[in-house]
């Protein structure tokens, strides 16, 4: 995959991190990140039926489950994220996690249901339009056994800056984890159209090397907002309704103040 330039349209959920060099940055930026996984875990705990996650990409979440003992099928769009899950499982770990490659959008592991169906950490804010939105949501109501439920995290409309104007922003250095010695930099910048409720994140790896060269990837991604009242219309277009809406991943109340919005979903039979 060619490296974005500033003109370029940002990228779609299915070209994120679709290469092998995007995906072990990927990791290099997220891999500490552990905030979340109590929350999951807690969810996946309350049926007997294994956990799907979409958008699993190499496992933070998935890997932690395994770990505690319980069952996870991981689905993602991209191979090389999925290829590094898979490096990670030793054998007991593979007992208890499978990986699917599919569209969250539109994949179909019928007659698979799931007692609990997950989106971390605003994956689900890569779906740009409404119809991807629903289609994904249908996909989900499709797989979730009688009281499962549906759990994202998403951003809260009001803890984001739109009226942010874009500047570079230089985030850390940290080693190469190729093992050579050389450090890779990370930069990043945000733009807004708030008339789509969209941000574009405009992030810059260098990677430089012991001889002090540097070679730069450079990535643009798009991620559209969802208020909690639009999460209860794209639900009900979908077949499922809203259970709970929180605060953060320890579940506080939904307010004014919140950073996150942590959506809790279940298919809606009362018709």
């Amino acid at each position: 995959m060619s490296t974005a330039c500033p003109y370029a349209a940002p990228m779609t959920a299915l070209e994120v991190y679709a290469d092998d060099e995007l995906a072990e940055l990927y990791d290099l930026v997220y891999e500490g990140y552990d905030d979340d996984l109590a929350m999951y875990e807690e969810f996946a705990r309350r049926g007997e039926k294994p956990s799907l996650e979409i958008c699993v990409g190499s496992g933070r979440v998935a890997l932690h489950l395994a770990r505690r003992g319980l069952r996870v099928v991981g689905l993602d769009a991209s191979l090389p994220m999925l290829a590094r899950l898979e490096a990670r499982l030793d054998h007991d770990l593979a007992q208890r996690v499978r990986l699917v490659e599919g569209d969250m959008r539109s994949f179909n592991l019928a007659p698979e249901t799931f007692d609990l169906i997950f989106c971390a950490f605003g994956s689900f804010e890569q779906l740009l339009t409404a119809e991807d939105q629903v289609a994904c949501l249908r996909s989900v109501a499709g797989h979730l056994a009688k009281g499962g439920v549906f759990v994202a995290e998403l951003r809260s409309l009001t803890a984001i800056d739109w009226n942010e104007e874009p500047q570079l922003l230089y985030e850390w250095t940290r080693p190469d984890p190729r093992g050579i010695d050389g450090t890779i930099t990370k930069m990043r910048s945000v733009r807004t159209r708030r008339a789509e409720q969209v941000t574009v994140d405009t992030i810059l790896f260098d990677r430089t090397a012991g001889d002090g060269t540097v070679r730069r990837r450079q990535i643009e991604v798009a991620m559209r907002a969802i208020g909690r009242y639009e999460v209860e219309h794209l639900l009900e277009r979908a077949g499922m309704r809203l259970s709970a809406v929180y605060g953060d991943t320890s579940l506080s109340p939904y307010g004014d103040e919140s950073d996150s919005m942590i959506v809790v979903a279940e298919v809606d039979d009362r018709s």
